[in-house]
């Protein structure tokens, strides 16, 4: 039990193991793995798992939501913020720290019930003096703009002055363990005391100049008396130092509380901030860190009671599953509809904090079915970059909307032209070119959030502008070819990123196919019962029946390449006639080994894939495919996918369940749960993966506890619980209901309503009146 590894002092700080991710021994190369596990996000900002005193090997890294820059860099990203972290204590100028002393004992674990981060490390220093250091670390919830370190510190075999450093560290860098991508994307504009006590230290962006300020103090209590002997501020350049010490008594604990605001000029004016930061901070002090504390826990208390999936008799898959659902709810804002979830959230620096396909097809199903609010957010950030996706589709000859591959805050294409390799080679990038089915996913993801909120409001005043534009954009982007009477999509790249450019991509032209019929069908539908709202719309667009006629043309007559004779699709032109390579072998972790065919040969020019191409088609569009042919395919295709792609193993798990590989599935699901935690692909480094996350939320959801809406737009219930489960609970909302879902075998399943009007739903195909808990 982790609780027996820890004082008192934390008790309250920690949970049943269940809850907790936690590292037993220090080893400096995992650093940066358990600084992306480990990091906590209030949907406002992201701080990385560093410890307080800095190791030599770290990313120390905090991300506020919104605030990009470039600078020398080839594209926008997430702007590495001041390091509020730094806290250290010093004992006759000896660094107390785990790479600095002798460790005796070291345990650190992610609190993901409460959303903090305990330590307790016992050290020894060269001098033989010992010192046990227990902490508690936590990103307020309740106020977001508040945040804190509590130290619980205790000599063990001496006495004498502990000095304390505690630091706001300017000098933090993008990239700063990658020589060839360094880069710096603020500069410093104020460092100062605040006030008697405490340092404040101002930042801007570099390119827009966006200042970000941040405010900290630091008090020491022993026996409920301040021990701070001295404070002094030093002005270090790009570090704000506020110094303290205090006389440190033989097996007494002092208790040191680091408290912590920060602001924008996203929220406040510029020259407010400093005002702002240091109100908070006087507020933040007077209530104190455990009351804010449990502000901030109860807040997760809410945030639990939708999101938790709980399952019986295994432990280790429910615990991966927590940690998966933890970080992705974490980092979605509460209250900002101008930001989106990046690819790596905000716990690490790959992709820059960018937006693709993975919101809307792999995240935005758990946040429209558990917090449809922050689904309406995540849409309605498409929204008001609506007029980029314009001028993108405008600069590439395109008509409508054409979102960009990659988007950060201005809605511009921030996939780079060329990339360069850590050898200082460069390439060609051609991903923002010609992987344009990330429009079809943004209009997908309005379709979905609809069917499942059926929020009126959001469709009428944003949704339909959007599903117009992409209709508009895939009409432009379908080329008829005469000879064949067909129109084609040319030059373009699928899911599957091996192979670029193809032509006639079966899923980039089922996906357009689906944009252009849904639009067609939603205009018909809001002509005839939201009248006014819809001459409206047509007018700001200046859409006519013509258009919308010729749009039914295009869909009718699209191409969608299949083997002559089967129902087995085919994934681009051409791809039947590459070098047939399959998938033999499978490592430790089973994860599929490299064909030893692809040591002298190009992937381009074989069978194999990266990730779920057509299976992911079958996945989206399942009611347009039977049995046979959903069956041929995923065998098809399953044993020529790598998965080189995190996105890939969910959507296996999903389908394999979906042609009765039960068996498979499970090990899908498990790969991709334990994903970061065993850093299976080996770059947890660079922050967890967003997409792979909401996949293993839709695997137990929509695969094995099999959650579905019906053409009739029916709840429909259908499980395939794998044996290893006893019981599992879950909840979630449907057109305003809240429901509680409990399967203990896939016949004895209840549902009940926690909030919200009785429906009809379908058990195992039986429609059953659902009834209030």
């Amino acid at each position: 039990m982790i609780k027996k590894q820890f004082s008192d002092n934390l008790q309250k700080f920690l949970s049943e193991d269940k809850w907790m991710i936690i590292q037993e021994d220090y080893k400096q190369e995992e650093n940066l793995k358990y600084e992306s596990l480990f990091c906590l996000t209030n949907g406002y900002l992201g701080t990385r798992g560093s410890h307080e005193e800095g190791t030599v090997k770290s990313i120390p890294c905090t991300y506020i939501n919104g605030v990009f820059d470039k600078s020398e860099t080839f594209m926008r990203e997430l702007a590495n913020m001041p390091n509020w972290l730094t806290l250290r204590l010093y004992v006759e100028k000896e660094l107390i720290g785990i790479e600095n002393c002798e460790i005796l004992s070291y345990t650190r674990a992610l609190n993901m019930k409460c959303a903090c981060l305990v330590k307790r490390v016992h050290l020894r220093d060269r001098k033989g003096r010992e010192t046990l250091i227990e902490s508690v670390r936590f990103v307020s919830r309740a106020n977001v703009h508040r945040m804190a370190i509590k130290l619980f510190v205790t000599p063990i075999n001496y006495s004498g002055i502990i000095e304390v450093e505690n630091i706001i560290d300017g000098t933090v860098i993008n990239f700063c363990d990658a020589p060839r991508f360094k880069v710096k994307h603020i500069y410093k504009t104020a460092n100062e005391a605040l006030g008697e006590k405490g340092a404040y230290y101002e930042v801007a962006t570099r390119d827009n100049h966006l200042h970000e300020g941040c405010a900290s103090c630091l008090t020491a209590v022993r026996n409920g008396k301040d021990v701070i002997k001295t404070t002094v501020f030093h002005d270090f350049g790009e570090q704000a130092v506020e110094f303290n010490d205090f006389d440190a008594c033989q097996g007494e604990t002092t208790e040191l509380i680091k408290y912590v605001t920060i602001f924008t000029e996203r929220e406040v004016k510029k020259e407010e901030i400093k005002k702002s930061a240091s109100e908070e901070m006087q507020k933040f002090m007077d209530v104190g860190f455990d009351a804010e504390f449990e502000a901030h826990l109860s807040k997760y208390e809410d945030l639990w009671k939708e999101a938790d999936i709980q399952i019986e008799g295994d432990d280790e898959l429910e615990r991966a599953i927590r940690f998966n659902v933890f970080h992705l709810m974490s980092t979605a804002s509460d209250f900002d509809d101008r930001v989106n979830l990046g690819a790596k959230l905000l716990h690490g620096e790959e992709y820059g904090g960018h937006a693709f396909w993975d919101t809307e097809l792999f995240m935005l199903p758990f946040f429209a079915y558990l917090f449809p609010e922050k689904a309406r957010n995540l849409e309605s950030y498409r929204y008001h970059l609506l007029d980029a996706a314009r001028a993108n589709a405008a600069k590439n000859g395109y008509n409508g909307a054409q979102y960009p591959w990659e988007s950060a805050d201005d809605g511009t294409e921030q996939c780079p032209d060329w990339t360069i390799e850590p050898d200082g080679t460069c390439y060609r990038c051609y991903v923002a070119v010609y992987e344009h089915h990330v429009t079809a996913a943004v209009a997908f993801g309005i379709a979905n959030y609809f069917k499942i909120t059926k929020d009126v409001d959001f469709l009428l005043n944003k949704g339909a502008e959007i599903l117009i534009e992409t209709a508009r954009f895939w009409r432009s982007r379908c080329q008829y070819v005469e000879s064949k009477k067909r129109y084609e999509i040319r030059q373009v790249t699928g899911p599957d990123e091996w192979h670029e450019p193809v032509d006639n991509n079966v899923y980039t032209n089922y996906l357009a196919r689906w944009n252009l019929r849904y639009v067609i069908s939603l205009a018909s539908m809001l002509k005839e019962k939201y009248t006014d709202e819809w001459n409206t719309l047509v007018e700001k667009l200046s859409l006519s029946d013509e258009e919308i006629s010729e749009w039914n043309t295009v869909q009718n007559m699209i191409y969608l390449p299949k083997k002559e004779g089967t129902q087995l699709l085919e994934q681009f032109e051409g791809y039947f006639d590459l070098e047939e390579v399959v998938i033999e072998k499978y490592d430790k972790n089973d994860w599929p080994i490299k064909p030893e065919a692809l040591n002298h040969m190009k992937k381009s020019q074989t069978q194999i894939i990266k990730q779920a191409d057509v299976v992911m088609l079958l996945h989206l569009l399942g009611d347009e495919f039977d049995e046979e042919t959903t069956k041929l395919n995923y065998s098809y295709y399953e044993k020529r996918t790598l998965h080189g792609s995190s996105l890939s193993p969910s959507i296996y798990a999903i389908m394999g369940l979906k042609v009765g590989d039960s068996s498979r599935a499970y090990r899908y699901l498990r790969r991709a749960a334990f994903l970061d935690l065993v850093d299976l692909q080996g770059n947890t480094r660079e922050g967890i993966h967003a997409a792979n996350a909401g996949g293993v939320w839709q695997t137990v959801i929509f695969g094995f506890a099999g959650v579905s809406i019906d053409e009739d737009g029916v709840l429909n219930i259908k499980p395939n619980l794998p044996i290893e489960w006893k019981k599992l609970t879950f909840r979630m909302h449907y057109l305003g209901t809240w429901f509680e879902i409990v399967m203990k075998s896939n016949e004895d399943i209840s549902i009940s309503i926690l909030e919200g009007e009785e429906m009809l739903v379908k058990l195992n195909g039986n429609t059953v009146m659902t009834r209030r808990k």
